[in-house]
């Protein structure tokens, strides 16, 4: 044990957190020990917490079929030149992705003209991963309260976990991967000790991977279950660490553990949570004002955990000038005319063309980011919906109540429009459909659709480019079924350091 805390302090001063607070305590010139819970406690939530200055992955936006280029001649195209190698996936012409984050990076920001590293997923998670693991390693080995313990062990543990699902979902195939023997494709380096060289780890699979995902998650809700942690929506609790524990075995379509968890969220003693009502609110009249009531704010009753900061959205938000991204057809065509989402969620920016961009968030909030109830209740519809497929019918009606009980806050005058069994045929297909149709809907722009549609097989879709605003100009890239390009590539200074990932 001595071992790992020598490492572990090694690592400390690796990542920086020395420098974070004054909380550490310096007992020579290159040592620095945390010897409280306390002290633990504040590192975990400057190195395993996401930070309002981190951005984690504001490109998952640009590469699902939810987005369009759209450009006029305000729209400088270097701005559209910036963006492309995510956009499409690598580029218009290469076969692969493998230079798509190295190209974009290399590219000057096209306000500013600086040319830096803007994205690295890849770095910024295995940091927060470094935190998370550095506390677990030491959380025996300091003073303070049992209680206080198991409450930072809980949190980093799910942390850990939140950071391990966003990787695997970045640059492995899912779980469910066809043409591949489930969960045995190469995955990501799992690093599960601040004594592990970080530069010698190869890929574990995405089965090893998705193992400790849930070790973690489950060890982590066991422990704050047992002081009655309820966390806040700046640090992870019950609520939290059961919604992403749904959403976890959803993507291994494990349906009776995520619907399991998904219905632990409500019955979490002294849970508050209530779903945001859309339905009251005129908002092209607010728009017409001048103003704009955005659904997603610190008072919002069905946010659960921020996680990230509003940042992750800002390539498509209404308030950015990176204009040349809008909503796509196919997302704009699946809202009804009285779902309130539409204008709620899709600000209207361009009206003469009827174009839409982005606007849940406030540029007020420093988070954006969060986890919702919502989700709750549609990793659970989703669930249901399989279970009642696999021939428990009981399940069926449980599905589509989940989903009205969404719906009813989303769209006008819905207590005429509710659905019943009857409304899908009392075809599990139609419904699964269903589920996936509304969870497009809800989570548009949030970074969920990419990862979804990996899940639900990776189809061929094509992305849409126009360079300029002279006729002739334009040209769609296509990403193919369970194509390459559905992985992203780890990038080279990455695999330079590390040569087991090759």
């Amino acid at each position: 044990m001595k071992n790992i805390i020598q490492k572990s302090i090694l690592l400390l001063a690796i990542i920086g957190l020395w420098s974070c607070s004054d909380f550490l305590e310096e007992s020579s010139q290159d040592e620095v020990i945390p010897s409280t819970i306390e002290d633990l406690d504040q590192l975990l939530a400057y190195e395993g917490y996401p930070r309002r200055d981190f951005t984690l992955m504001p490109y998952l936006n640009l590469l699902d079929d939810d987005v369009t280029q759209y450009i006029t001649s305000n729209n400088a195209k270097p701005v559209v030149t910036k963006y492309s190698p995510l956009y499409l996936w690598g580029g218009r012409s290469v076969e692969n992705n493998e230079n798509m984050f190295d190209d974009f990076n290399n590219l000057p920001n096209p306000t500013t003209g600086i040319t830096s590293i803007e994205v690295d997923s890849y770095a910024t998670l295995y940091k927060m991963i470094a935190g998370c693991n550095v506390v677990l390693d030491m959380i025996n080995e300091v003073s303070g309260e049992s209680e206080t313990k198991k409450r930072v062990e809980g949190e980093a543990r799910i942390l850990r976990s939140f950071h391990y699902f966003n990787l695997i979902n970045l640059y492995a195939y899912p779980y469910n991967a066809p043409n591949a023997p489930q969960g045995k494709a190469a995955g990501i380096p799992l690093k599960l000790s601040s004594s592990i060289d970080q530069n010698s780890v190869p890929r574990s699979t995405v089965a090893e991977v998705y193992a400790a995902i849930i070790s973690d998650v489950e060890k982590g809700i066991s422990l704050l279950t047992e002081i009655n942690a309820t966390g806040s929506k700046f640090r992870i609790g019950m609520n939290a660490a059961h919604l992403l524990a749904s959403r976890y075995y959803l993507f291994m379509e494990n349906w009776e553990k995520a619907a399991e968890h998904a219905t632990s969220v409500f019955s979490t003693p002294g849970s508050n949570l209530t779903l945001y009502d859309m339905t009251p609110i005129d908002y092209p009249a607010a728009i017409s004002l001048g103003g704009f009531p955005y659904p997603f704010t610190l008072n919002n009753s069905e946010i659960i955990f921020y996680y990230a900061s509003e940042n992750e959205y800002q390539i498509v938000k209404a308030e950015y000038t990176t204009e040349c991204f809008m909503a796509s057809d196919a997302l704009r065509n699946c809202f009804a005319d009285d779902d309130q989402r539409w204008n709620g969620y899709l600000c209207p920016y361009n009206e003469e063309r009827d174009q839409k961009k982005l606007s849940k968030f406030s540029n007020q909030l420093e988070f954006g980011a969060c986890l919702r109830l919502s989700e709750v209740y549609l990793n659970r519809a989703e669930a249901y919906a399989q279970m009642a497929k696999a021939g428990q019918n009981e399940y069926f009606a449980k599905a589509v109540s989940d989903l009205n009980s969404i719906r009813e806050k989303r769209i006008k005058n819905y207590s005429s429009q509710a659905w019943t069994s009857s409304t899908f045929n009392n075809n599990a297909e139609n419904l699964i459909e269903t589920c996936r149709e509304e969870r497009r809907r809800e989570f548009c722009f949030e970074g969920m659709r990419w990862f979804d549609l990996r899940r639900y097989g990776m189809k061929s879709f094509s992305h849409s480019v126009d360079e300029s605003t002279s006729p002739g100009d334009e040209y769609s890239v296509e990403i193919g079924t369970a194509s390459s390009k559905w992985v992203l590539p780890i990038m080279k200074s990455h695999k330079e350091s590390n040569p087991a990932l090759n």
